[in-house]
């Protein structure tokens, strides 16, 4: 019994250390989890395809955080002039360096009719007001970032 009890109080320490670097994350990922800043920089295409109209999109991305910000994935919702026009997802995976940015095409589908309803109002310039938000996915770690932006960009058909 009191070689067990010496062996518990040997492992005690190093049970209280693997505790608290569990409980904890480290630093790195505490930096990396800074919440990066997702804008539409253009809206490059829109083609009409009976009910559905395709936007490519090019979005954004800045990391503000000190370290490399290796995105998986963002989930983003998308409005145009306070309409839910769309929701989407990026799927190439993107390692950003510290404090610099990354431009990452995207496609969405969008309904014709709410599109064309959208274009109608539009001013000469044909700038729009979006607002994007949605989850940056980070890493391997299933971690996910909310993030929101607002700005105008210009609606063209090509």
């Amino acid at each position: 019994m009191s070689r067990l009890i010496g062996n518990w109080r040997g492992l005690l320490p190093a049970l209280m250390c693997a505790a608290t670097l569990f409980a904890s994350p480290p630093a790195q990922a505490q930096q990396a989890a800074v919440a990066p800043e997702v804008s539409i920089r253009s809206v490059d295409s829109i083609a009409l395809q009976g009910t559905t109209a395709i936007l490519d999109l090019t979005l954004n991305i800045r990391n503000t955080g000190g370290l490399p910000l290796p995105l998986q994935k963002l989930r983003f919702q998308l409005q145009f002039n306070g309409l839910d026009v769309a929701q989407g997802v990026s799927t190439a995976p993107v390692t950003i360096a510290a404090q610099q940015q990354a431009q990452v095409p995207v496609q969405v589908e969008v309904n014709s009719t709410t599109l064309l309803g959208l274009i109608a109002t539009l001013p000469s310039d044909g700038t729009v007001r979006y607002v994007i938000q949605g989850t940056a996915e980070i890493g391997q770690t299933m971690l996910q970032i909310p993030f929101t932006h607002s700005g105008t960009v210009q609606l063209a058909l090509q």
